[in-house]
């Protein structure tokens, strides 16, 4: 079963002329991903575990249909 972290960012307590969009670009590109915004302004994010966080299986080679 995959282990989560997750983290909370106070969207109203930004420095002054961050967008709030771009903070949260920026925790995607860290692996985070939104899980929602409450009423009381704050993001709740969630990744992967360091210890489950894995790479995604190489691709496959698409394999041609045999006519005969």
């Amino acid at each position: 079963m995959p282990q989560w972290e997750y983290n909370k960012i106070d969207l109203s307590n930004l420095p002054p002329r961050t967008e709030d969009v771009d903070l949260l670009d920026d925790a995607g590109r860290e692996g985070w991903e939104l899980v929602g915004i409450a009423a009381n302004n704050f993001a709740y994010l969630k990744r992967l575990s360091a210890s489950d966080a894995v790479e995604p299986p190489p691709k496959q080679r698409a394999r041609r249909k045999s006519t005969t």
